[in-house]
């Protein structure tokens, strides 16, 4: 009984509008047939001879007596045998003669011509026109009000609730209220239109909460840089006033003036560095992957030569393997890149060499002598991942995974793990439809792994 009740519940909105009417149809049919046969049996009960109509014939006799009788002519029979009537002229009063077939001399006149509803009481003529009338006005009646029931059924089975659904989650988005749930179970059209919504919602929702977080992750991030241009300009004008002094009292040596010019300039140089990480922080709102189809293999081999370089030129040395290869599970030792598929993606390759660069950097600058660069593709997802044999990350950082440090709140030694470059390199994971994630090596050293979408 369920089972059957959710299926007619699932069907189609045209296959449960059409037999909904088909079943009022035969609905209506049967209960116009039960009513007209029901009515027609009454008026038969009331009046058997509806067809029939009643001729009332006065006698008149020789000796002067009269008598009244009434024949039955039913219109679909043989008339009736009445005594032949023979017209007398010369009777003023419109008598006629007739002859009966018993040649008594006898006397007819017609005096009244009536069908047999005539002869029905006052209240039985009622029930018979009521009967009548209740005959053709029936079927109309019925097919009016199986047209609104059948409308009502199916408004209130089928779009009611879904229809009220939707106005509310309408009304909750418009108030900016994406933190809910659009639950209708059911298979048909508005079940479809109800889970299209809730996905919608939830992509809304979702953005929300990133488009949310990236604000609130810049405008923490520029009150960082806002807080710490305190100090250069402070260094800068604690430098000018002391210069001042100096020149007033003529004890400047060009040793002091060399010291003070060079940490003027460090000051300067810092400033100029936070001016512009904002510059880049706000061109990072328009960017727009510009994704190409790539080879995987050619993606990392063109990586690969240059952050060799780059660890060359560092006293550094590079290892580069491949952990994972697609639909493949991970491999018992790291395989040459070269043995990569040679399957096309589709990437953004200026885009995932920009984040690379900012994070090799930092492994650069807080390595010791190793750097350990891994690829992983699998399921339309390109992961690598950076580990550096340094220090790692303080356990304060990693509890605030999912946000940006700044070097306020950096000590001298980690603030080019998390910095600028950090903040540049997670929103540009997330414009590729990707993660940034920060971790620390069981063995020691920092660890960041980062994903690309790749379909």
């Amino acid at each position: 009984m369920d089972d059957l009740k959710r299926k007619w519940r699932d069907l189609p909105l045209r296959t449960f509008f059409i037999l909904t009417v088909l079943i009022g149809l035969f609905v209506i049919a049967l209960l116009s047939g039960l009513i007209i046969w029901g009515c027609a049996a009454f008026r038969y009960y009331l009046l058997p001879d509806s067809d029939s109509v009643y001729l009332s014939i006065q006698q008149s006799y020789d000796d002067g007596s009269s008598s009244m009788q009434s024949y039955l002519l039913k219109l679909d029979d043989a008339p009736v045998q009445l005594p032949q009537i023979i017209a007398q002229e010369e009777s003023p009063q419109g008598i006629v003669q007739m002859v009966s077939p018993s040649e008594f001399p006898l006397s007819y006149s017609i005096e009244k011509i009536e069908p047999s509803y005539n002869r029905l009481t006052p209240k039985r003529k009622l029930a018979y026109t009521v009967c009548g009338i209740v005959i053709v006005a029936a079927p109309t009646v019925l097919s009016v009000t199986a047209i609104i029931l059948c409308s009502f059924y199916f408004y209130r089975r089928k779009l009611k609730l879904p229809l009220q659904l939707l106005s509310d989650a309408t009304v909750q988005i418009a108030a900016r209220n994406l933190d809910f749930r659009l639950n209708y179970d059911c298979e048909d059209e508005m079940g479809r239109l109800c889970r299209s919504f809730a996905l919608m919602q939830d992509a809304l929702y979702s953005n929300s909460r990133e488009m949310w977080a990236m604000l609130e992750e810049r405008k923490n991030l520029q009150a960082s840089v806002s807080h710490d241009l305190r100090n250069p300009i402070a260094i800068i004008r604690g430098y000018a006033e002391h210069l001042e002094n100096k020149a007033k009292k003529e004890e400047l040596s060009s040793e002091n003036v060399l010291r003070i010019s060079r940490n003027i300039g460090l000051a300067a140089k810092r400033m100029e560095n936070y001016a512009w990480s904002l510059y880049t922080l706000n061109q990072l709102e328009d960017t727009v992957p510009q994704k190409t189809e790539i080879s995987v293999l050619r993606l990392s081999s063109d990586l690969t030569a240059d952050f060799s370089l780059m660890a060359q030129q560092n006293q550094r040395t590079l290892h580069v393997s491949c952990s994972r290869l697609q639909s493949h599970a991970p491999a018992e030792h790291p395989a040459d890149p070269s043995n990569l598929p040679d399957i096309p993606i589709q990437a953004d390759s200026a885009l995932v060499y920009r984040v690379l660069e900012n994070i090799i950097g930092n492994a650069l600058r807080f390595s010791r002598r190793e750097i350990f660069l891994d690829f992983a593709l699998e399921t339309n997802l390109l992961s690598i991942t950076v580990r550096d044999d340094g220090t790692g990350f303080p356990e304060s950082m990693l509890q605030k995974s999912g946000r940006v440090f700044y070097p306020s709140e950096l000590s001298s030694d980690q603030e080019g793990h998390m910095g600028i470059g950090i903040a540049v390199s997670r929103i540009l994971c997330h414009k590729h439809g990707g993660t940034l994630n920060l971790s620390n090596f069981p063995q020691g050293g920092a660890m960041v792994k980062v994903s690309f979408d790749v379909s």
